[in-house]
């Protein structure tokens, strides 16, 4: 019998570890990163660009929300690399490599946190089944591309293999 949920290990004392079903997959950290990318990407800022150090942009620290979310972008991208490289690519190295965020503490752990809620609240949400569904579609498209490149692949291997044989006996 298969087990319901799956335990990810994290770096929070709070949270040592965050229980998700087991349809969540290294796709469903991707699609949290994204979205966490959007939720951090300084736009709420519009309208209120200044070069006066004394104005009130100055002191918005942008750049750590613009790091944060570059982090968020690159982490969304890398995981779904990842997968298309290895559709057996894990949870938790999926949450590690969003976790892995390198920036002053209270940044650091301003992510760690960020990451933890949006994991459980996208777990409870009420479309979390849909977000599956679509996630699903994914990897069986992933399955179906690497089984329709596997002949072309091997067929490839064994020239290659029939040539050093070749060199070898002459």
């Amino acid at each position: 019998m298969k087990k319901a949920t799956q335990t990810i290990s994290t770096n929070l004392i709070s949270t040592p570890t965050l229980t998700v079903p087991a349809s969540f997959t290294a796709l469903h950290i991707a699609h949290i990163s994204w979205n966490l990318f959007g939720e951090n990407s300084p736009t709420y800022y519009a309208n209120e660009f200044s070069i006066d150090e004394s104005s009130d942009f100055a002191h918005y620290n942008i750049q750590d929300s613009m790091d944060i979310a570059q982090h968020f972008y690159d982490c969304a991208f890398s995981i779904g690399e990842s997968v298309e490289d290895n559709v057996e690519y894990t949870v938790q190295d999926a949450f590690n490599c969003i976790d892995d965020f390198y920036g002053d503490t209270l940044p650091s752990e301003d992510v760690s946190t960020q990451i933890e809620s949006a994991i459980v609240e996208f777990v409870n949400s009420s479309d979390y089944a849909k977000h599956t569904d679509y996630i699903a579609q994914d990897y069986s498209a992933l399955v179906e591309d690497t089984a329709s490149a596997l002949p072309s692949q091997i067929a490839q291997l064994e020239q290659q293999l029939a040539t050093l044989r070749a060199k070898a006996t002459a």
